[in-house]
């Protein structure tokens, strides 16, 4: 019952990747097995768990038949559900028989598919069509020759099927079997002996088809043999075909072949004669000469193998017997080639020029390439040189296309000369060329280039307007306006001013001008670009940046800003007249706004009463006694300081100062008396002075007068200007084609110009009207020459004979056999002439005849008779008649004739086989075809007559029956029309063979071969089956993950069978094809559920058929969502200002993040990232909502101990894994004015209260004291201000409200107290002010008495006339002098009358050009053209110019797509080991999101800072990570400059020495990218700090030191205790702590003598001097800072004490000056001098002004346009043109608007100035004419 187990084989293969098995499962049963029956177990053979079949849904696909199996999901097994018949299942006899399972199995998904092959039994017997089969056979039959016999049919298959035939013993016949197309097995019945039929006419066979079944089975057909009587032995050749191979040009008469054919009769029966067959054709004989008795066939014609190649012949021998036979043979001759003919090249098409642009497989020709030779002879080769960048690609047969496979470059090779070069393969190869010459057009792809990315221009201040300042040219290798440059400043405006206000260049040249006057103090450098732009469509361009330093000149004089003036230049100061040696009388300050080197100032005395009595230090400008005054020194001291600067030359100021000296308390006075200097102030020179500055302004209050009643006179009108058309002048040169702008008289001199031009006449120029021309031509002629001439003629008149031959009867009839033999001899009747002798019959003539010629005979009587004789066979089927005419000739002159018709009869002979038309027919057809289609119609042709054409139509033994079941032949049309139902999937291909048959005695027949195809039809839909599907997925699936399973199919076969499945194109899917007809949709690119949630996926499946089929299926997708997207802040950075003493808890700001993702990936938690500063975290200073993002302070902030705080918030969501980002906070602590001053000097040790002693001889003016504050706040909350608050004696004390010096108004008197309180408050500038206050608690001291004895005083003596007068007469002289030259030059100007253009008519503003090239959109803009605008844009050919720069604050937006990885899930069974390959899905982590690194300044280059380390847990290269530093630039300094990166290890070094006094901090960021594929990167904030060190040692500042370290100072011997010496000042540039400085004395000559303030570094006498001590004290002051170690600095003062006069008076009598130099009637001079001469200005500029004026226009001259005067060679459009001067002065700044020309300022004579051009709309006309006009002080003249 089992036994069919022994069928049943396994082959399982499982692949351990894809879902779908690769392999097939197959299965082999035999059929007929009982239901119920196990084929196998699927559960074992797939390894698969028994218990988890239902669980994991298995189920069974059986695809395209019945469910004839199914699996026991309790076993496992796989078993019969309905008997299977291989026989109904695969009705084709085809080798193997299927059946194709799919098993499939979800949760995981896999799906196998397996095959169930059907294995035949043989259940079948062979079955023959007929029982009989009857063959009729004549004895002539050769030994050998097959007849077909029809064969038997088994259903079963392979081995089963008919495996043999035997047939029943037989002596002549036996059997051999053959396979046919489709494995089916027949048999041919062969002649093994000779028959006779006189022995045996039936011949009784048994056939017998054996299958190879077992056991075997067998069927059985009788086979009938009638043998037929015949002429039985028929010619043969030794060959059936013969194939002969021969030489093309081989000579005429060569022989080709010799036949040989052999009969084995006797007698006549064995003579042969050869012959063409009907079916060779004429161009065949023509060709070849077949000899009839020889069968030697020889060249008759020329052979030319490109012409005929193959001849085909069929030759005959038929013996000489009664019924004659006839053998044939196929003679197929080769012609073979030669290489005899050169290829050929033509060009189809061939475009030159191109545009050098043109893209890459642009056609630029086509070539066609012929060779007529064949095989290698005929195979060409096209070539093109190597070097070029063409290639040749072939687009048909033979046909090239020449097209571009490099881009073209016209600037590197402007044209290419291309051969084409063909060649074919023959030995030896021939070859010829073409050559073509391909030129490129230039376009405009080349930007114009600078020499020079940068230029820096030094341009020294005080320049010219107008200097040339550089010259910056580009260049531009283009061709013609792609060439021309034209050059164009970018605007930036700085302080509201425009680039073209103050630089100017040339469109043309690149010359850059400068438009103004730069003063250093002013601007200091420019930065902006240059563009230079082509002419091209669309223009390119580029620029330049131009750096513009001012160079500063010594062009500010110093100003003195102390002592300050309040009325003119004087400075009048009081010093007491006891003031001792050494004593500070003033102090001169000046500033000089130049550069550093320009602005050093010195100081010298210019003027000074007395040389001996005052000093003054060159360098701080103090001013000291050099003595003590005596009674000779007068009261008023006159002294001039000049403070001259550095430069060259020189600048200086100057003020004088007037010191009055005045007297103290009277100590020791006796009979003082004082007499002043009487004199007369106004003096004769002043009188004579104010009479002269009268009269000059009389003089111009006259002129003024004379100049406007001359001014409004009206000019005489012009009456040589004619009325004027607009004029064009022009000197342009070239040719002007289309279009002509001509004038009014442009006519008058020409007419026309014509001439002919291939055959057209051209006319130049238009034809007046009502003018009349005549063109005449010459016909053309031709001659001819007659000739004639005649010749003389003779007439002879002969006997004649005057009767002709004659036939007894006028047509002769012959009926002849077309089987009678050549040779046979036929008698004509003779013809009879009544003439005797040689006029009677002489011979015969018979008319040409290839088939007829004639033999004449002689009678006893001698008579001539002819016989016909047949020299050529007769043919029916060529030639049914033959009309000849015999002619009979008599002997006599001229000889007669007669004629007679021989008419020959052919009698028809079965000797025509039929014939069809071709041998074989292919026909296809399409299935499904209606039963009774017409599928061929069959046409064999007798060319017989009667029977003998009559034809029967039937198939052959050899067609087999499934053909004729399905197609039926009518026998008597020999139509082929369907039978039965046509399907292409069961039979494409039926093969028969049609026998026509004529119907004569001996019947003849012909067969063909007909070949029928079915061809398929799109007639089954594609099916599609979605075998899984996997929704929802999540949003991170990675790519290739497979989503779902699908299968398709299609019935049909070919196109309509391949079947091709589509998703949507926009969709992250692919679907990649698994096995055959099983395709996997799988993940393409990156999901992200934020974009798109779900996707509707249409499978479509289309079949290639026409029109194709197709079906979908529609599956929803839906994603889940997962953790991939950060949190991000709307912003990168966050500045959050907090004003200092704000309130703890309170809200900062509110820093909120957006997460896209949904449900916990989407909460967000905020945290402040951890950084310590001074030991204090973040979290200490600052809180943040973890839910909201609120910022919290949770202290006050005060701004003098911190300032600014940098930190990161990180929001974080609650995915897993989780996923932040952070964001940089900054926060600015705003100052308050919280800190009140502090009163640091006076020093106070015990209390609010300062004692000071000072003596009470102190002078007025005297310094007491010094109150100096400090205030911690910020700058503008710091400014201290000083008052009094409470003051003993408010007019004793002044207090300097800026610096706090505290001096006397006056001296002591003795009503003063004692005791002086001052109450000083120093107040800051904050809002509200907040003040500190100090007490200064003076006690004044008393001093030595002064004695002075005889002490005289001696007067200054001056001259009345000072120098300030002699100034005035020369300023009055000038002022006349140029008055007088101002009306001179009036009165000349005007006498002059202008000349009036002659040749120029009354215009309105003339535009002047020289240029010589094309500008194109370029404007000349006002100075207020721009000033409230931010953007200039217009379309200008397509492009957007942008005429000024982005105001800074511009935001702008760029955005980045993430890269992402995809991720290839895979799966396997139980039994087999997976292993997980790594993908770089990791992005570096870096241990902390910031690092901060402090780096102490001096650090050695190349120190190691730290090592950044970053992991990340993939493996191999996705491991390896790279570091990089992000690019920044600091101050033009890139980060790689300073840092760099182990790109290993991460290992950070600095790259130089840092200066915590030049740089304190940088932030940046460090990347680290792994070496995956795609890299995944991350980034880390680095954060390097400057630690200070104590390297800068303190600077002493003052006093300053002019010459070495040591300093002069002299002070008084009388000196009093407490008093000032000297103030040391340090500074020190280190951070704060190490800049504290505190002053001690390093050497002292007596230490009881002098004391240091250690803070404030004052030097005071802590006692008077005695006689005791050295006159020359030496002091070393050390400033030493705070640091570690601390630096220090000294200063060496060397102190030296002077002498003091004995201060006695005794009769001292004084006379002091009571007068003032400079009196007030010179003060009014001085102004009337002033106004004259900024009158006679006014007056010089108004008379210019209306000088320059135009005329108004002459009213008898007609309205005219504006004349446009042009030396170009070219059109000029909308262009800016330039001055030749180069803008002096700004002659003309032009703007079109609203179509007005503004002329910003008068044009100097003789000056030439061009302006640019009117509104773009319109375009400037260019006429000829005369010269070009150059304008000159607003009018056009002819030059």
């Amino acid at each position: 019952m089992q036994s069919w187990k022994r069928y049943v084989s396994l082959v399982i293969l499982f692949s351990s990747v894809q879902h779908i098995s690769s392999s097939v499962t197959h299965y082999s049963i035999p059929e007929e097995l009982k239901e119920g029956s196990v084929v196998a177990n699927l559960a074992t053979d797939l390894s698969l768990d028994v218990q988890t079949l239902s669980k994991r849904k298995m189920r069974l696909d059986i695809i395209a038949n019945k469910k004839y199996v199914d699996v026991n999901k309790e076993t496992g097994e796989l078993y019969i559900v309905e008997k299977i018949d291989r026989e109904y299942i695969c009705n084709t006899k085809s080798s193997s028989c299927y059946l194709k399972l799919e098993v499939i199995f979800e949760n995981p998904l896999r799906i196998f598919n397996m095959e169930l092959e059907i294995l035949d039994m043989n259940d079948n017997a062979p079955q023959f069509r007929r029982d009989a089969i009857h063959l009729d056979l004549s004895e002539s039959t050769s030994v050998g020759e097959r007849f077909s016999l029809s064969n038997a049919v088994d259903p079963d298959v392979g081995a089963n099927s008919v495996k043999t035939y035997h047939l029943s013993e037989s002596e002549h016949f036996n059997i051999e079997v053959q396979t046919g197309r489709d494995g089916s097995k027949f048999a041919d019945l062969i002649l093994k002996k000779s028959l006779d039929r006189e022995q045996q006419a039936v011949h009784n066979l048994i056939l017998t088809a054996v299958d190879g079944g077992t056991p075997a089975r067998s069927g059985t057909a009788s086979v009938i043999v009638h043998v037929l009587d015949t002429n039985d032995n028929a010619p043969t050749f030794d060959k059936e075909s013969y194939n002969i191979n021969i030489v093309e040009n081989s000579p005429i008469g060569s022989l080709v072949v010799h036949l040989n054919a052999t009969d084995l009769d006797e007698g006549s029966n064995s003579d042969i004669i050869y012959s063409y067959s009907l079916y060779t054709s004429e161009k065949t004989q023509e060709t070849f000469n077949l000899n009839p008795s020889t069968g030697e066939i020889s060249v008759k014609g020329m052979l030319n193998y490109e012409h005929f190649r193959i001849y085909d012949m069929e030759v005959i021998a038929t013996d000489k017997g009664a019924n004659s036979l006839s053998g044939q043979c196929k003679v197929t001759i080769v012609v073979e080639d030669m290489n005899d003919n050169h290829p050929e090249i033509s060009i189809k098409s061939f475009q030159s020029p191109i545009k050098e642009n043109s893209p890459v497989d642009t056609v630029i020709a086509v070539v066609s390439v012929s060779d007529k030779d064949s095989g290698d002879n005929g195979i060409v080769d096209l070539h093109i040189p190597d070097n070029m960048p063409f290639k040749l690609r072939e687009s048909s047969d033979n046909y090239f296309e020449l097209v571009v496979s490099e881009p073209l470059d016209r600037e590197k090779v402007p044209e290419y000369d291309i051969t084409f070069t063909v060649t074919d393969r023959g030995s030896p190869p021939l070859s010829d060329n073409e050559t073509m010459t391909l030129e490129l057009l230039d376009i405009n792809d080349n930007v114009p280039q600078f020499p020079q990315s940068f230029y820096t221009i030094r341009v020294t201040e005080n320049n010219a307007p107008g200097a040339l300042l550089s010259s910056l040219t580009a260049f531009d290798p283009d061709l013609h306006e792609n060439q021309y440059l034209v050059y164009f400043i970018l605007e930036k405006e700085i302080a509201n001013t425009s680039m073209s206000m103050l630089f100017s260049i040339n469109p043309e040249n690149g010359n850059l001008y400068a438009l103004k006057t730069f003063d250093y103090e002013m601007e200091k450098e420019f930065l902006f670009h240059i563009e230079a732009r082509d002419s091209g469509v669309p223009p390119l361009s580029s620029n330049v940046t131009v750096h513009i330093i001012i160079v500063d000149q010594n062009d500010n004089a110093p100003v003195i800003v102390s002592p300050w003036r309040a009325h003119g230049s004087v400075v009048e100061e009081k010093i007491p007249r006891s003031t001792d040696k050494g004593s500070l009388v003033a102090k001169v300050i000046a500033i000089d706004t130049d550069s550093v080197q320009n602005s050093r100032i010195t100081y010298q005395f210019l003027q000074v009463t007395d040389a001996t009595l005052f000093s003054l230090d060159q360098y701080n400008g103090d001013i000291r006694t050099m003595r003590m005054f005596s009674y000779r020194d007068p009261r008023y001291q006159r002294l001039v300081v000049v403070a001259k600067d550095n430069g060259q030359p020189a600048l200086s100021a100057t003020v004088t100062i007037k010191l009055s000296t005045m007297e103290t308390a009277v100590k020791a006075y006796s009979d003082m008396t004082e007499v002043p200097l009487e004199y007369d102030i106004f003096s004769d020179l002043n009188l004579y002075l104010v009479i002269g500055l009268g009269s000059v302004s009389f003089l111009l209050l006259i002129t003024i007068l004379v100049t406007i009643v001359l001014k409004c006179q009206k000019p005489n009108p012009s009456k040589a200007a004619p009325p004027c058309r607009n004029s064009v002048i022009s000197e342009r040169n070239s040719t002007i084609a289309d279009s002509t702008l001509v004038s009014n008289d442009a006519y008058w001199y020409s007419l026309f110009l014509a001439e002919t031009r291939k055959g057209k006449l051209v006319v130049r120029q238009p034809v007046p009207k009502g003018s009349r021309y005549i063109v005449s031509s010459l016909p053309r002629s031709t001659g001819m020459t007659e000739t004639s001439g005649s010749a003389a003629s003779t007439l002879q008149i002969l006997d004649m004979n005057d009767n002709a031959p004659q036939f007894r009867r006028d047509a002769i009839h012959l009926d002849l056999s077309e089987s009678t033999s050549v040779g046979e001899r036929f008698s004509l009747s003779n013809a009879v002439d009544p003439d005797v002798g040689v006029n009677s019959v002489k011979t015969y003539h018979l008319s040409e005849s290839e088939h007829f010629n004639i033999e004449v005979q002689t009678g006893r009587d001698g008579s001539k008779f002819a016989d016909l004789i047949l020299k050529k066979s007769l043919d029916r089927e060529q030639q049914a008649v033959h009309n000849l005419i015999l002619t009979a000739v008599d002997g006599g002159t001229p000889a007669r004739s007669g004629t007679a018709s021989v008419i020959v009869h052919v009698l028809d002979t079965n000797d025509n086989a039929p014939t069809f038309d071709k041998e074989s027919y292919n026909i296809n057809i399409v299935e499904n075809s209606p039963i009774g289609s017409l599928v061929v119609h069959l046409n064999a042709t007798d060319l017989d007559e009667g029977s003998n054409s009559d034809i029967i139509y039937s198939y052959s033994l050899y067609t087999s029956e499934k053909t004729q079941e399905t197609f039926n032949l009518n026998p008597s049309t020999g139509e082929i029309s369907v039978k039965g139902m046509l399907n292409y999937e069961h039979f494409r291909i039926y093969d028969m063979e049609v026998i026509a048959t004529d119907k004569g005695a001996n019947s003849l027949s012909g067969q063909c071969k007909v070949t029928i195809v079915v061809e398929d039809m799109n007639d089954n839909h594609p099916e599609i089956s979605i075998k899984s599907f996997q929704s929802p997925i999540k949003e991170n699936s990675p790519v290739d993950t497979v989503i779902a399973v699908v299968s398709v199919s299609d019935k049909d076969s070919g196109d309509n069978g391949i079947v091709d499945l589509h998703i949507p194109d926009n969709m992250p899917f692919k679907l990649r094809e698994s096995s055959d007809n099983y395709f996997e949709l799988v993940v393409s690119e990156p999901l992200d559920r934020e974009k798109v949630p779900e996707y509707d996926i249409t499978f479509t499946v289309t079949d290639r058929g026409s029109p194709p089929l197709s079906d979908n299926e529609t599956m929803t997708l839906e994603l889940l969502d997962i953790n991939d997207n950060v949190p991000q802040f709307p912003q990168s950075f966050y500045t959050i200002r907090v004003t200092e003493n704000n309130a703890p808890g309170a809200l900062l700001s509110s820093l909120t993040a957006f997460d896209p993702d949904l449900h916990e990936n989407q909460y967000l938690v905020y945290f402040i990232l951890e950084k310590e500063i001074a030991n204090t975290s973040m979290s200490m200073l600052f809180s943040i909502n973890p839910e909201n993002g609120n910022l919290y302070a949770l202290k006050t902030f005060d701004y003098e101990m911190e300032k600014e705080f940098l930190f990161h918030i990180e929001a974080r969501d609650s995915g897993v894994p989780p996923l932040s980002s952070n964001v940089t906070v900054h926060i600015i602590i705003v100052d308050q004015n919280d800190n009140a001053p502090v009163i640091v000097s006076p020093w106070r040790a015990h209390g609010s209260v300062v004692e000071e002693k000072i003596p009470r001889s102190t002078d007025k003016g005297s310094l007491v004291a010094k109150v100096i504050a400090i205030d911690t706040d910020s700058v503008q909350n710091s400014r201290i201000t000083y008052q009094f608050l409470q003051v003993t004696d408010a007019t004793l004390f002044s207090l300097d409200q800026y610096n706090g010096e505290i001096r006397t108004m006056r001296m002591f008197s003795y009503r003063d107290p004692r005791y002086q309180r001052l109450v000083v408050v120093a107040k800051d500038n904050g809002q509200p002010a907040l003040s500190a206050t100090v007490t200064i608690k003076l006690s004044t001291m008393e001093t030595a008495v002064k004695a002075y004895s005889d002490m005289t005083e001696v007067p200054l003596e001056y001259d009345i006339f000072s120098d300030l007068n002699l100034y005035l007469v020369i300023g009055l002289g000038s002022v006349s002098f140029l008055l007088l030259i101002t009306i001179l030059v009036t009165i000349v100007l005007k006498c002059q009358k202008p000349n009036p253009s002659k040749a120029a008519p009354p215009c309105r503003n003339s535009v002047i050009s020289e240029r010589n090239s094309t500008i194109a959109d370029s404007t000349l803009v006002s100075n207020d053209a721009y000033w409230y605008s931010l953007f200039l844009a217009e379309t200008r050919k397509g492009k957007l110019v942008v005429r000024q720069p982005v105001p800074k604050g511009s935001r702008y937006i760029v955005s980045s797509l993430p890269r992402s990885t995809g991720m290839t899930e895979t799966s396997g069974s139980a039994a087999s080991t997976l292993q997980l390959l790594d993908i770089n899905d990791n992005v570096p982590q870096f241990p902390q999101s910031f690092y901060t690194i402090r780096v102490t300044e001096n650090n050695a280059p190349g120190a190691l800072l730290s090592s950044l380390t970053a992991f990340d847990p993939d493996l191999h290269e996705n491991q390896y990570l790279v570091y990089f530093i992000l690019e920044k630039e600091i101050a033009n300094t890139s980060m790689s400059m300073l840092f760099s990166i182990n790109p290993e290890n991460g290992n950070l070094y600095a790259l130089k020495t840092f200066d915590y006094e030049m740089e304190k901090e940088f932030l940046f960021h460090i990347e680290a990218r792994d070496s995956g594929v795609p890299p995944l990167s991350s980034n880390v904030t680095v954060h390097i700090i400057i630690v200070d060190q104590n390297d800068n040692a303190p600077v002493i500042v003052s006093p300053w030191r002019a010459h070495g370290s040591v300093v002069e100072e002299k002070i008084p011997r009388s000196t009093d205790k407490g008093s000032l010496v000297a103030k040391v000042i340090a500074i020190d540039t280190d951070s704060v702590q190490n800049s504290r400085i505190t002053y001690q004395f390093l050497q002292v000559t007596d230490a009881t003598l002098f004391s240091l303030d250690q803070y404030n570094g004052e030097i005071r006498t802590m006692r008077m001097f005695s006689y005791r001590d050295p006159r020359y004290q030496r002091l070393v002051v050390v400033a030493k800072d705070n640091g570690q170690p601390a630096l220090s600095a000294t200063v060496t003062i060397k102190l030296s004490t002077m002498e003091t006069a004995v201060k006695a008076y005794s009769d001292m009598t004084e006379v002091p000056l009571e007068y003032d130099i400079f009196s007030d009637l010179n003060l009014y001079l001085v102004i009337g001098l002033g106004s004259v001469s900024f009158l006679l200005l006014i007056t010089i500029l108004v008379t210019i002004v209306l000088k320059c004026q135009k005329p108004n226009p002459s009213k008898a001259a007609p309205p005219c346009r504006n004349s446009v005067i042009s030396e170009r060679n070219s059109t000029i459009a909308d262009s800016t043109l330039v001055s030749n001067d180069a803008y002096w002065y700004s002659l003309f700044l032009a703007e079109t608007r609203k179509g007005k020309l503004v002329v910003r300022q008068p044009v100097p004579k003789g000056s030439r100035y061009i302006v640019s051009s009117l509104p773009r709309s319109t375009g400037m006309t260019e006429t000829s004419g005369s010269a070009a006009s150059t304008l000159q002080s607003g009018a056009v003249y002819q030059s």
